[in-house]
């Protein structure tokens, strides 16, 4: 009897008990390998009218360089970009020498004027993976061409939204137990809101621990996109408990940002969380991350 040994050269699997790890995902802000089109690698300085640090995988606008007092070879100055129509192109991790981190902000970052930032302009064809919310996995399958919007505050790549700059909150009501507070929101009319682990940004919150509410938070529990939560860690007395009060609205991009969409990693890539009130840049090494060709 002949022995047959199986052998199934197309098939690809993890050896079971081997404690594979799957680390298929990517890293926020530095540019994959391309010959034809790195040397689209440009330089400019972070502006003095910048609000907060640079870090890699942002959307930028660059203003050309001024015409005396300024070392002109090192490009323009630097801002993030407030809209749409503004952004210039998307800075990178790669060749950030000068960046500077800590173990308490450990994602290199460029937060004084003058520091040198590298990035790509629109246009160049690179390909740079950056922040995405969890919702647009829903495009898995879809055109490259998919039309995708881009949320300034939160620095993340966002659904599309044609003109709608901010949504309507009815109410926003704050419960507290064991140290944290659940600020459960109903909003006017529907929203992008997809789920649990979204990105919002808000703001017009009033009263006691208005500070802390507003800003970017992450969706804590989700029954549609009129009707969610998030949830904040703080001590008792901290935030204001019952109705909150303001004119409160969620603030996201508008307009279609003019990329193509080559890839979508869901939960295994890393991803910059930026913390306004500390100003400490982390990593989130469970992002969600979506590979922008621009």
């Amino acid at each position: 009897m002949a022995l047959n040994t199986p052998f199934y050269p197309y098939a690809t699997t993890n050896a079971q008990g081997s404690f594979s790890v799957q680390s298929a995902g990517y890293v926020q802000g530095v540019y994959q390998d391309a010959p034809a089109t790195r040397y689209s690698l440009a330089i400019g300085t972070v502006s003095a009218s910048a609000t907060r640090p640079i870090w890699g995988g942002m959307a930028i606008s660059e203003s050309i360089a001024p015409a005396s007092g300024y070392d002109r070879t090192l490009g323009g100055t630097i801002v993030e970009a407030s809209a749409v129509a503004n952004i210039t192109g998307f800075t990178v991790f790669n060749n950030a020498y000068a960046w500077v981190g800590s173990p308490s902000s450990p994602v290199p970052t460029a937060g004084a004027a003058g520091m040198t930032v590298p990035l790509f302009r629109l246009g160049s064809g690179i390909a740079i993976p950056v922040a995405m919310d969890p919702s647009l996995v829903s495009l898995d399958g879809s055109l490259i061409t998919s039309q995708v919007s881009w949320d300034f505050n939160n620095q993340v790549l966002q659904p599309y939204d044609a003109a709608t700059a901010t949504y309507s909150v009815t109410s926003a009501t704050s419960s507290f137990a064991n140290g944290v507070y659940t600020i459960a929101i109903v909003m006017a009319a529907a929203s992008p809101v997809a789920g649990v682990g979204d990105l919002i940004n808000i703001s017009g919150v009033t009263g006691t621990g208005a500070a802390l509410v507003n800003g970017n938070q992450t969706v804590s529990a989700f029954t549609d996109n009129q009707h969610f939560s998030i949830q904040i860690t703080a001590a008792s007395g901290a935030i204001a408990t019952g109705a909150l009060t303001g004119t409160i609205v969620l603030n996201y991009g508008t307009g279609a940002l003019p990329v193509k969409i080559l890839d979508i990693n869901a939960g295994n890539s890393m991803t910059v969380s930026y913390n306004a009130t500390t100003g400490a840049a982390t990593w989130n090494r469970q992002g969600y991350a979506a590979l922008i060709q621009l």
